[in-house]
């Protein structure tokens, strides 16, 4: 199981923020995110997400009541 367990570091010293109990020899994945990090900027606008935005308002696929849509498109599961 992966449990997200907010901690800081002090004097190089991982203290957890809220009161945990952990069991004997139990594997830990410790990820750091520091602060100075940033996220690379993309330069190609085929990497921008944004691009496909609002492209489906118009598709012949969602016309119609959205509660009807949802319901046949679960019932092609069964």
């Amino acid at each position: 199981m992966y449990q997200a367990i907010e901690a800081i570091s002090k004097s190089g010293v991982i203290q957890v923020l809220e009161p945990i109990e952990f069991e004997e020899n139990e594997q830990l994945v410790v990820l750091r995110i520091s602060k100075k990090w940033k996220a690379p900027e993309t330069t190609s606008k085929s990497k921008d997400w944004r691009k496909f935005a609002g492209k489906l308002k118009t598709s012949s696929a969602f016309e119609g009541d959205p509660v009807n849509i949802q319901q046949e498109m679960r019932d092609e599961w069964d």
